[in-house]
């Protein structure tokens, strides 16, 4: 069975949470069209279609309700929203006002020529959409206005009208400025890259670059394509991916993000990956899945602006409707009615949430933290524990040689011919030795490798082997060797020539310089670390008190199914995310109450995990982060509330009327999504 096909598009004047569910019950009805799903917060729609050519219909369906559909990629610049409309009112809201100075006669017609011509969009918009929505916001203003024109209230439906053609073009801007923040990522790449060639450097276009091509970055400049240094050296800053503010080194065989900038060197860098399918373009589509999956609060804010419309309504009814009979002063009542109307509509408690998580999860993405869903989001601020895996999280994932025991050779002779060794492994311990500094290696040749056993080579004509201590016939000193620096936590091997040993070599993974800041700061958030580690006992507390874990913190010899067990337990006791990189760790974070995967990690811990880090260091950011975003959605939902609230009861009692409630809903709105462009710039 074929596989649906999936496009993107953007819609244009998608401006509110409740117009982007109007337009995904449209699109979902279109024939040919399998699944939709409109997210408010990227203003972006994603059909799967298994017609071909039903993005024509959809087009056409969503250009009846007042909207347009555009392949992703299409831009629009200047003023958004109906600018026009507001003018056009507002020049004759004014003259009017003018006539009411001069020409009081003319006065009304002009108040009536404004709230009519402003109006007319609105109602438009209402008609197309009434089948899918009979209470939106344009029906309930087109309502009101005409409304208050029948009962004389010129000058106040104008003004009703003017307002929220302002509000509109407001919400426009600053809905734009949230996205624009959400995807300012790829503007980072340069417009070109200096592509070399045999008779030397040729600048190109970006979509010129294939896999495998070398670009010069010079000083200044911004690397094309994510990729691996093949010449140079040079600093690099890496800010808008890890969030950290230092430039760090490259030098030879190091990773480059496409993005990044080259500020003192220079660097020669092999192509991996097409700058369209980079590390960039990945951070913006876990941005956008993230926005299609409803966190548990967008959840309940949605289930009670399904409830509050129609109570408010009924409201509108019985105020205008059945009060009348028993108090008189008909036309007060709908009056008021009218203002109730307005009070009517959700859109401003609607966009609290997803405006806010929005912007959390675009101010994460330029912080080192690429959340998956607003869930995760939501989740982080509520947990109590931290759980730490060790090799890769906490430390770099490469042993390195620390200490050389001679047993009658130098430490000078031991390495060289370790190293010769080495030249015929790729076990990361014979990486290690090759790295290390000193003498080089002895020519070797003949080289073997026995399961379970080690590496051999013949060098200088005699047999010489790099093999586990445990698996070696010992002579008493070098056992009590093996025994004391296995009791310090370093990883061993056996340096033998001729079934004689020669030299112990100890390794010890080197544990990130950022973990023992990371910890402090957890600890400083009031969240418990605990480090959950397959190592023995004695290398973790090893390195447990390197960075600043005390031994109750730390535990050792688990097995994944151990692992897996503690984590359940800790999400029992308030909460606990996981912290991983390995494969043995994705049923832990599959099962925490958050999962975060460092990014260097393996593929099997980044898709079991709902966050993740470009960095230890961005894991403090991401709890910080969760908490702002948290305490900014509770802040917008107040304010909405508030203000419906306020308004409803102010209404009710006489003191406020029409023009007030559609300030109040307008002014909600920006004010909304203004408190959650904040977080764009928070400091995590």
């Amino acid at each position: 069975m074929e596989a649906h096909r999936v496009r993107v598009f953007r819609v244009e004047g998608l401006d509110c949470a409740d117009c982007a569910l109007k337009v995904e019950k449209a699109l979902s009805e279109v024939p040919g069209v399998v699944q939709a799903q409109v997210s408010f917060a990227s203003g972006k729609a994603y059909l799967h279609l298994e017609v071909p050519g039903a993005e024509k219909e959809a087009e056409r369906v969503v250009s009846a309700l007042g909207y347009r559909l555009k392949p992703e990629g299409d831009t629009t610049r200047g003023v958004l929203g109906p600018w026009r409309w507001a003018l056009a009112s507002g020049g004759l809201l004014l003259a009017a006002f003018l006539a009411s100075l001069f020409l009081p006669g003319l006065a009304p017609w002009g108040y009536r020529l404004a709230a009519l011509i402003g109006v007319f969009p609105l109602a438009r918009r209402a008609v197309a959409a009434f089948r899918q929505n009979p209470f939106s916001m344009q029906s309930l203003v087109t309502l009101a206005t005409l409304g208050a024109l029948v009962i004389g209230a010129e000058a106040e439906a104008a003004v009703v009208v003017f307002l929220f053609l302002v509000g509109e073009v407001l919400e426009a801007y600053s809905v734009a400025q949230a996205r624009r923040s959400l995807y300012a990522l790829s503007e980072l790449l340069p417009r070109r890259a200096y592509r070399l060639k045999e008779g030397g450097v040729e600048e190109v276009p970006l979509k010129a670059l294939r896999v495998g091509d070398l670009v010069r970055v010079p000083p200044g400049e911004r690397v094309p394509a994510d990729g691996v240094v093949v010449s140079g050296q040079a600093s690099v800053e890496e800010a808008a991916f890890t969030g950290e503010p230092l430039p760090r080194p490259k030098g030879i065989g190091d990773r480059v993000y496409g993005g990044s900038l080259v500020q003192e060197g220079s660097l020669v860098v092999k192509v991996e990956r097409l700058p369209e399918e980079g590390f960039l373009a990945e951070m913006e589509r876990l941005a956008e899945g993230a926005l299609l999956k409803k966190s548990q609060a967008e959840r309940v804010v949605d289930a009670f602006s399904r409830r509050y419309t129609p109570a408010v309504l009924a409201l509108a009814g019985f105020v205008g409707l059945v009060l009348p009979l028993f108090q008189g002063d008909f036309l007060g009542h709908v009056y008021k009615a009218l203002a109730l109307l307005l009070i009517a509509c959700p859109c401003a408690l609607v966009v609290s949430v997803p405006a806010a998580i929005a912007a959390g999860v675009a101010r994460g993405a330029r912080a080192g933290v690429l959340f998956k869903s607003g869930a995760a989001l939501e989740r982080l601020a509520g947990v109590r524990y931290v759980a730490l895996d060790k090799t890769g999280t906490l430390t770099l994932g490469k042993p390195t040689l620390v200490r050389v025991v001679t047993f009658g050779v130098s430490a000078e002779e031991a390495l060289a011919l370790a190293k010769g060794v080495a030249e015929g492994s790729s076990h990361p311990l014979a990486r290690a030795v090759r790295e290390a500094l000193g003498p080089k290696a002895l020519p070797s040749e003949e080289h073997r490798a026995v399961p379970g056993l080690g590496a051999f080579a013949r060098v200088e004509g005699k047999e010489v082997g790099l093999v586990r201590p445990e698996a070696w016939d010992l002579p008493p000193e070098v056992e009590a060797q093996v025994k004391a620096l296995t009791e310090e936590g370093f990883s061993l091997s056996l340096l033998v020539r001729e079934g004689v040993p020669l030299a112990l070599l100890a390794f010890q993974d080197t544990p990130r310089l950022e973990a023992r800041e990371a910890l402090a700061e957890l600890r400083r958030l009031g969240l418990r670390p605990l480090l959950l580690t397959g190592d023995r006992e004695t290398s973790a507390l090893a390195l447990g008190t390197a960075i600043g874990l005390f031994p109750e913190e730390i535990r050792a010899g688990l097995s994944p199914v151990d692992k897996l067990r503690l984590v359940e337990e800790m999400e029992k006791g308030g909460g606990v995310a996981m912290v991983g990189d390995g494969v043995n760790d994705a049923p832990a974070l599959a099962r925490a109450t958050v999962g975060l995967a460092v990014a260097e990690g393996t593929e099997a811990a980044l898709q079991s995990a709902d966050v993740g880090l470009l960095s230890l260091a961005a894991l403090p950011r991401a709890f910080r982060l969760s908490r702002l975003t948290l305490g900014v959605v509770r802040q917008n939902v107040a304010l909405a509330v508030g203000l419906k609230g306020l308004f409803l009861l102010t209404t009710l009692v006489g003191l406020t009327g029409l023009w007030p409630a559609i300030l109040a809903d307008n002014g909600a709105l920006v004010l909304v999504t203004l408190n959650s462009l904040r977080l764009l710039r928070a400091r995590v």
